[in-house]
């Protein structure tokens, strides 16, 4: 690739890129265009790109839709992580394991890449982007219509497609906990396939922040009882959300 002359070239060719693919690793971008990868860092925080930088990935530039996934990716990161790796500690080797869409379960789909579980099941790009090459696991990813807001796939049916798979455990994300029993998303699309995950897995949980709590989305769907439990940065809780405890 001839080394780009200035931001207006490496925006275009960034941005062609990205017509056939949902993202693209940073430092091979960065390899290829010739440039440092900070540079292509500040391209994106111009405000002028077509392209934003999420961690060591170059996506799409942010949506103008009310859910931006990548402002919900740098939002409460840590706590996040915390809380994917409460979520890991539920999970028996060997298991089958689902994971939904969200800005949450990545983290948790970095944690399992690592341990000992038999097959990964995912709709969500971010994720199924995180696992391919980094896990001995059987990773299936599940197609059907992309929602770019959420980077993931839909199936028309989605608890024919996941019941052939026997889901041991499933992980649901959600963007609001409404007075400790209502889980709610923000788009109706979501739904299909977190039902069937609840319909068909041993244990079913759903992975989010505490922030998210009080918080209620657009789409309700399902309550806590329905679950195995919550899991956030506080820990585990058995169809009860788990607390802080007290200083």
């Amino acid at each position: 690739m001839t080394r780009p002359s200035g931001f207006d070239e490496r925006n275009a060719r960034i941005c062609l890129l990205l017509e056939v693919a949902p993202s693209l690793r940073l430092r091979d971008v960065a390899q290829d265009l010739g440039v440092a990868e900070m540079t292509l860092r500040r391209d994106a925080a111009s405000g002028k790109a077509g392209f934003a930088c999420q961690g060591g990935y170059i996506v799409r530039g942010r949506s103008t839709d009310a859910y931006d996934f990548d402002e919900q990716m740098r939002r409460a990161s840590e706590a996040k992580r915390v809380a994917a790796d409460h979520a890991a500690t539920l999970v028996p080797d060997g298991a089958c394991v689902f994971l939904d869409t969200g800005t949450t379960l990545p983290h948790l789909a970095r944690a399992l890449a690592r341990g000992r579980v038999r097959r990964i099941v995912t709709h969500c790009l971010t994720s199924a982007e995180l696992l391919h090459g980094r896990t001995s696991a059987e990773v299936e990813f599940i197609g059907g219509r992309l929602q770019s807001r959420t980077r993931s796939c839909h199936p028309p049916d989605p608890l024919k497609v996941l019941k052939p798979l026997g889901i041991d455990v499933g992980f649901l994300s959600a963007g609001g906990l409404w007075e400790g029993r209502e889980l709610s998303c923000s788009h109706d699309y979501e739904v299909a396939m977190k039902r069937a995950v609840i319909a068909l897995a041993r244990d079913s949980w759903a992975v989010l922040d505490s922030s998210k709590i009080g918080d209620r989305r657009a789409v309700r769907f399902a309550t806590l009882d329905e679950l195995s439990g919550v899991v956030t940065e506080h820990g585990v809780g058995r169809r009860a959300v788990p607390v802080a405890e007290a200083d």
